[in-house]
């Protein structure tokens, strides 16, 4: 048998990106999928059996903003926590002008 588990996650925004911390404790990267179609980012991972031979798998979804360039993302696994950065595209990122004064 098997549950689905939905995993907390905090996601941030900074100038440059979009981060998601998510909580997967007992997942590792071979069980790992992140997958983006159609604007939608899904991750799911798959847990090992616990004592009860119950078989746990996280699955969450997320509509990403058109900002957010999902193909140039980079994820990190360690301690139970994927760390998933996804850039920014170029015309959304912030921009600064500059202020002349005039005499």
């Amino acid at each position: 048998s098997s549950r689905q588990v939905t995993p907390l996650v905090d996601i941030y925004e900074t100038a440059d990106e979009l981060v998601l911390l998510a909580d997967l404790p007992g997942a590792d990267d071979q069980g790992l999928r992140l997958e983006v179609e159609q604007g939608v980012l899904t991750l799911e991972a798959q847990v090992a059996e616990d004592q009860d031979a119950t078989k746990s798998c996280y699955y969450r979804q997320f509509k990403l903003s058109e900002r957010i360039d999902s193909d140039a993302g980079n994820a990190v696994l360690k301690d139970g926590v994927l760390t998933l950065r996804l850039p920014k595209v170029t015309a959304a990122k912030p921009k600064k002008i500059t202020v002349k004064t005039l005499h």
